[in-house]
């Protein structure tokens, strides 16, 4: 037999005008880099807006064998978006909330991850908006199978799940009728604010767009704490076994139209132009370690972004943003110690369970890993490091 086409083409203007005309289960699934219960689709998204070779989105399902159609259809979906230099590869997070009932998926973007093509830039768009299509086709294709959907973002994944969702709830008919198959959203450490010192700041907000509109291309560093990776994989001082072409232990170098869109977006948030008008959970640290050496703090803190400006920024998502401060916590918090990690699930789970019920949730079964007291000994999903 042979192995279908992965790829169904599908634009913004496609779900605007019908965000139910192609359901997920229509789309042609094939096995994952993740492995057993895995699946991935690729969406054909046309031209690149920024000139690079053309550009598709990947949409990940976590579906293992059992479970079936009518059940898969009655779970509520979470869909995850990753962050800069960052792919999905979370397992032992997709096992967990399956687990607890949920449908898990996650978008690996345009030029990100399982989506980047020969011809173009990793990670690079120009504005931060080009990634609105990626979203709303997989908030489109899930919802038409699970019902209204919950967005978790990463840093980056983060300021871009905000301000997709902020853009709906603002703009006309057909985008407020899509924000209406979003439940809530979740952000995972989101890149709010500029982290980075007063004059760097400032260089990065008036002076880099006058070299953007001139130079583009130009490019800067990563600007990504080295360390960070280290802290992470496994063949440094980490326990995640993860594809390095698609999240190299350093990030890759960046164009200045690229940090020129998200201070953009950063700008629009800060001066009050968010706003997602949904249930929304902010998850951070307690505090940050910039330290360009590897130490024990390494381990417990976040190494990337301020969490106290994501708590500050927090009232821009929206008013009624839940704020949870995680001691222990990394950049990643699902990518914490093994206890650190089993209280972030733990405040996701309790989210989630108040603002996307799972009827068939494992938890209400006895001996269900996902069930235990965060500090039980059980092999918990949260506790086994996951492969990329």
């Amino acid at each position: 037999m042979s192995t279908p086409d992965p790829t169904t083409r599908l634009t913004l203007a496609d779900v605007l005008a019908d965000p139910h005309g192609r359901s997920v289960e229509t789309l042609p699934f094939v096995p994952d880099i993740l492995g057993d219960g895995f699946t991935c689709t690729t969406v054909d998204l046309g031209p690149d807006p920024d000139g690079e070779t053309p550009v598709v989105s990947t949409l990940v399902r976590y579906r293992p064998e059992g479970v079936t159609d009518a059940e898969w259809a009655a779970r509520p979906a979470v869909i995850f978006v990753h962050g800069m230099t960052d792919y999905f590869f979370q397992r032992h997070v997709a096992e967990h909330l399956h687990a607890r009932g949920r449908a898990v998926y996650a978008v690996d973007l345009r030029k990100c991850g399982r989506s980047w093509r020969r011809g173009q830039t990793w990670h690079h768009v120009s504005a931060q908006g080009m990634y609105d299509e990626d979203l709303s086709i997989a908030v489109a294709t899930v919802s038409a199978t699970h019902g209204p959907v919950v967005l978790v973002g990463h840093s980056t994944g983060g300021l871009d799940v905000t301000m997709f969702v902020s853009r709906l709830h603002a703009g006309d008919a057909p985008r407020r009728r899509l924000h209406g198959l979003i439940r809530a959203v979740v952000l995972n450490s989101p890149w709010l604010d500029l982290q980075f010192g007063a004059p760097t700041n400032a260089v990065i907000r008036h002076v880099l767009p006058l070299v953007a509109a001139v130079a583009p291309d130009a490019t800067i560093p990563g600007g990504v704490n080295p360390v960070y990776g280290r802290t992470l994989h496994v063949s440094e001082a980490g326990e995640w076994d993860y594809d390095l072409r698609l999240k190299p232990l350093v990030a890759r170098p960046k164009k200045v139209s690229w940090l020129t869109g998200v201070a953009r977006d950063i700008a629009t948030l800060q001066a009050g132009g968010g706003g997602t008008g949904l249930p929304t959970l902010l998850l951070c640290s307690r505090t940050h370690h910039f330290s360009p050496r590897l130490d024990e703090r390494s381990f417990s803190a976040d190494l990337i972004l301020r969490p106290s400006q994501m708590r500050a920024a927090a009232h821009l998502v929206d008013p009624d943003t839940e704020v949870a401060t995680i001691d222990g916590a990394m950049h990643d918090v699902f990518l914490s110690r093994a206890p650190v990690r089993r209280d972030a699930l733990r405040i996701l789970d309790d989210f989630l369970d108040r603002e996307a019920p799972a009827g068939h949730a494992a938890a209400d079964r006895p001996g269900d890993p996902a069930a235990d007291h965060p500090g039980s000994t059980t092999d918990h999903p949260a506790d086994r490091p996951g492969r990329g």
